[in-house]
């Protein structure tokens, strides 16, 4: 969770402000809103790399993967638990685990960022070009 300053009319205010997978939520004193979702050309631009963060307070219970290690959409990157609950924290889509900011038995707050990803590297070309299959040449028909 990070905190912002807004001034309105000359006054100065301290905002919360939590980004989760969904949206963000903002809270001022006497109020909060959600914001959801992003655009399109929002998400396509934040698309380089992908932050899983705390959809609550809570503490971790285990990061089931390596930093480095290639994930596929929907494997658990990290297991929460929160209010007796147990919270699964899935990969958003397939990509690399770049950083892990948590660890085990470590309480986070909410929106705090627990793994980031990176794009899955794409193969250059040369290296991974199938040969071409090779298939019997025909003659031609002379008439």
């Amino acid at each position: 969770m990070k905190f912002e300053i807004a001034v309105r009319n000359g006054r100065r205010f301290r905002l919360a402000v939590a980004r989760t997978s969904q949206g963000v939520w903002i809270g001022w004193p006497g109020g909060a809103k959600y914001f959801g979702p992003e655009r399109a050309e929002a998400a396509a631009a934040g698309a380089a790399q992908a932050e899983v963060r705390a959809p609550m307070t809570g503490r971790v219970v285990a990061v089931p993967v390596l930093s480095g290690q290639t994930v596929l959409a929907g494997e658990v990157l990290v297991i929460l638990q929160a209010m007796k609950m147990e919270y699964r924290l899935t990969a958003p889509g397939p990509g690399v685990v770049d950083t892990i900011h948590c660890a085990p038995g470590e309480m986070v707050d909410l929106g705090a960022v627990l793994v980031t990803m990176a794009p899955v590297p794409e193969p250059e070309a040369a290296t991974v070009a199938s040969p071409a299959r090779a298939r019997p040449r025909r003659r031609a028909r002379q008439r």
